[in-house]
């Protein structure tokens, strides 16, 4: 739950940020850190959406089935509910790898920003497979 709070509050930054120019970028503008030329460029949207807001709706989706998940206690969840999860974080971590190769091959450069909201994606990810309750059981 805190690590998507943590990503909400990110992608919520650069959706802001991308939408009001008064909202300052505190981030490197030069070099291979550059936020500014990163978040310009036109692979910085998709479908005609700034990709940081398709990462808002991403984390809003992915804190509603924490939440749901928090919602059983001590019962085990519906196998739906952690299929949903995994298939989830599964595209967050697959559309992080497009992200990461747009931002060194194709832009030339990386927002740290960006960087963070992917390594939070990652992070959920991971905590996914690592959680999953057939890892804890015997096989056999």
């Amino acid at each position: 739950m805190v690590v998507g709070i943590l990503g909400l509050g990110v992608a919520a930054y650069l959706s802001v940020q991308h939408y009001d120019a008064g909202v300052p970028l505190i981030c490197s503008r030069s070099g291979l850190v550059d936020c500014e030329r990163v978040l310009t460029r036109p692979e910085a949207l998709w479908a005609g959406i700034p990709v940081a807001l398709w990462g808002v709706a991403w984390f809003v989706a992915a804190i509603a089935l924490a939440v749901r998940s928090l919602a059983y206690g001590d019962a085990p969840e519906p196998p739906w509910l952690r299929s949903a999860a995994v298939v989830w974080t599964t595209a967050g971590a697959a559309a992080v790898v497009w992200l990461v190769y747009t931002e060194l091959a194709v832009i030339g450069a990386v927002c740290v920003w960006c960087t963070a909201a992917h390594a939070l994606i990652v992070a959920l990810f991971a905590i996914q497979v690592l959680t999953d309750p057939q890892r804890a059981s015997p096989r056999g």
